[in-house]
């Protein structure tokens, strides 16, 4: 009894250690970024408590408030100035974007190698209608915030003066390889919880689809990442229950514990000043595209 109890804590405590762990990842990105963009390097710790900041206000807001908070962090420690602290953030993204294309191509390549062998089951083709509908509906959705995010960035940001060397931005897109693997590690364990055993594809195609739904223009992506997540793990054959349980777990660390986290960590970095601040920000740029 006693092993089977240390057993299970363990398996509950690995998935979480991950997410720990993720977050100076996440904090040492942005840093190399800044370095780059500012030429200074940064302390750590504040860095960390801002990710954690946005993360927060990612999750209970709908738009661009998140990065607007960072932003504003970064100026309000002196970090940066504004432009500089939006190009870096703007920098931060593009260097996510070959590990992201490469987790989407795993999804793609995974679900149809599983959807063509399972044909034969009668839930598979409505779980296949499931995902493309998601997938259509989050297209349909996130066009105009992404296309008005990106306009507003380009307007604010001259890209002529605020520049990133090559070594920087490279080293940048290394942190994102071990940002996302640790993403996909921490799916993986979750459903190793549940005798769930994915493979090192499947568990980047559960990643792809929470970037993915992210994009939907919904507070933290609710409703649209656990239904995504849901269908998928059923399109690779887990039962529904099972699949139901997993998308509970995973989004109790990285959307539950995040946003405990993050509340925290705004409340050290200035609490409602902040968070009044970001939101008039995001508000603005919204408005000015």
């Amino acid at each position: 009894m006693i092993d089977i109890s240390v057993q299970l804590v363990l398996q509950a405590a690995l998935p979480i250690l991950v997410y720990a762990v993720s977050v100076p990842a996440v904090a040492m990105r942005w840093r190399v970024v800044l370095h780059g963009v500012t030429g200074r390097r940064l302390p750590l710790g504040p860095l960390i408590l801002a990710s954690l900041a946005s993360s927060f206000v990612n999750n209970v807001t709908a738009g661009p408030a998140g990065e607007a908070c960072r932003v504003l962090a970064l100026v309000r420690l002196k970090f940066a100035t504004a432009s500089r602290a939006t190009a870096a953030a703007v920098y931060e993204r593009l260097s996510e974007i070959p590990v992201i294309v490469l987790m989407v191509v795993c999804a793609v390549t995974v679900f149809g190698r599983d959807v063509l062998a399972q044909m034969q089951r009668p839930h598979v083709p409505l779980t296949l209608a499931i995902v493309v509908g998601v997938a259509v509906a989050i297209g349909y959705l996130a066009r105009r915030p992404l296309a008005r995010a990106w306009r507003a960035l380009r307007d604010r940001v001259d890209w002529h003066s605020v520049t990133i060397d090559s070594g920087s931005l490279s080293l940048s897109a290394s942190w994102s390889v071990a940002v996302w693997l640790l993403d996909i590690t921490r799916v993986w364990l979750v459903a190793r919880m549940f005798g769930v055993a994915l493979g090192p594809v499947q568990a980047a195609a559960l990643s792809a689809v929470t970037v993915i739904g992210g994009l939907a223009p919904t507070i933290g992506g609710l409703g649209v990442i656990e239904g995504g997540l849901i269908a998928a793990l059923v399109a690779f054959g887990v039962p529904m229950h099972t699949a139901m349980a997993i998308t509970a777990v995973e989004r109790g660390i990285s959307y539950g514990l995040a946003t405990v986290a993050g509340a925290g960590a705004l409340a050290a970095l200035g609490g409602r000043e902040l968070w009044t601040a970001a939101r008039a920000r995001a508000a603005a740029e919204e408005s000015a595209s």
